[in-house]
């Protein structure tokens, strides 16, 4: 597939007449062409970026040279090489892919299941998804895109090094890749055969690419992070729409954390779309944790002052119902223990989360500051108040809130394991920067 042409140029003024600085225009340049967000905040990234694609240019000898409809496209797609984030793995996030029901994708296909991984770099969540559905008997066609042509070149190559293959177990290693004198691992011939690549921009080109069917699982993990928020809501609904009925949507939870109300929910999404929510979701049963591992949060308590295993229980349904879609007996149930319990964070935080998963801010609000009255330190809590702010359109609250986040977060939080179990901090933090920095366009 060809690169999407460069959309129009635009002047110096951006939104409220605002003059742009020449590497401000490259970062909006880069913005039409991608929809990834390119702020000041990353205006080191850019620089770094654009003397690997271009050396010798100054910011305005880049734009003229983008402008040029000779010169403009192979200098696009080199700055797109160089400011895209290419690392990965084999079996990353296995969490997030354990919500994946092999087994009904199977019943369900008619023939080969079809899969889709979006934003695919470097093609070893291309290769993962193949694997997985061999495992597990399940005939398979994956298809791999990315806006990327040296990440797609790479994944064509299929020559790993040990980083990227580290998570596979080795007996996956010997069946699935063939090792080489200089320590790399290549794909084989069989996973070869199961997977393919193209190039594909989210932000401009078709969804699903040209010329394909509907899909019965899409994969597109830690993409919409950078993108602006409303190419986020876009992808979002159209990769829901991709699906073939009863498929299956999986988001990256920092993605995830990123969507608004509506494009968790969108109207038009086909009966079957699940996205997971990772504040909520857990993984499928014989991978989750058991009953007495999984504590609820109890900030400011002394350890006698409820008995645990009961509201363990009932944050379990609460937690279940909300990641089935069963808003109403979520709600339910976390309304009761808020009743029970008006100090424990965890609770007003859930009650927080399923106000702003049923659009309405304003309550998603109270419970929330109620959480972080309760626990001011609790950063998740603080993402998910900067959320509420958003939609409410209350920038410079929105602000404070994701500021406080980036402070509070940690890595070692205990309290609130069972919030947090399938959220990694670090793609807490790259979502809380992601708002932050959008917020200068």
């Amino acid at each position: 597939m060809t690169s999407a042409p460069l959309r129009g140029q635009g002047g110096a003024r951006g939104k409220g007449h605002t003059v742009r600085t020449p590497w401000a225009e490259v970062a909006e340049l880069i913005r039409r062409e991608t929809g990834m967000l390119l702020p000041p905040a990353r205006s080191a990234a850019l620089r770094a970026a654009v003397a690997r694609a271009a050396p010798g240019l100054d910011p305005a000898a880049v734009l003229r040279a983008a402008a040029d409809p000779q010169t403009g496209p192979p200098l696009m797609e080199r700055l797109i090489d160089e400011i895209t984030v290419h690392e990965s793995s084999f079996l990353r996030d296995p969490d997030q892919l354990d919500v994946i029901d092999w087994r009904r994708l199977r019943e369900r296909a008619a023939g080969n299941i079809r899969i889709w991984s979006a934003g695919c770099a470097g093609g070893e969540e291309a290769y993962t998804l193949a694997i997985l559905a061999t495992e597990a008997f399940a005939p398979v066609d994956v298809l791999g895109t990315d806006i990327s042509r040296s990440a797609l070149a790479v994944a064509a190559a299929g020559r790993y090094g040990e980083r990227a293959v580290r998570g596979l177990g080795p007996a996956l290693r010997r069946h699935y890749l063939d090792r080489w004198p200089d320590g790399t691992s290549m794909v084989g011939d069989e996973l070869r055969g199961l997977v393919r690549f193209q190039r594909h921009n989210l932000a401009h080109d078709p969804i699903p690419p040209r010329g394909e069917a509907g899909f019965d699982l899409i994969v597109c993990r830690n993409v919409l992070i950078y993108l602006a928020a409303p190419v986020v809501e876009r992808v979002t609904r159209l990769l829901g729409r991709a699906l073939r009925p009863g498929g299956l949507l999986v988001l990256g939870a920092a993605d995830a954390l990123c969507r608004t109300a509506a494009e968790r929910n969108p109207p038009d999404a086909p009966p079957g779309v699940h996205v997971p929510a990772p504040e909520v979701a857990e993984p499928e049963a014989g991978t989750r944790r058991s009953q007495q591992q999984r504590q609820p949060p109890s900030p400011r308590r002394a350890p006698d002052a409820r008995p645990p295993g009961l509201f363990a229980e009932r944050l379990d349904r609460a937690l279940d119902a909300a990641g089935r879609g069963d808003r109403e007996q979520a709600l339910a149930q976390v309304t009761s223990l808020v009743a029970d319990d008006p100090l424990d964070a965890g609770f007003h935080f859930l009650h927080g989360l399923l106000a702003l998963d049923a659009g309405e801010p304003a309550r998603a609000k109270d419970a929330l500051r109620s959480a972080l009255c309760a626990d001011p330190a609790f950063g998740l809590a603080a993402f998910a108040l900067g959320r509420a702010y958003d939609a409410l359109g209350d920038r410079h609250a929105a602000r404070r809130a994701y500021e406080r986040a980036l402070r509070t977060l940690d890595p070692g939080d205990s309290k609130h394991e069972a919030l947090l179990q399938q959220i990694d901090v670090s793609d807490i933090v790259a979502a809380c920067r992601a708002r932050l920095e959008g917020q200068q366009f």
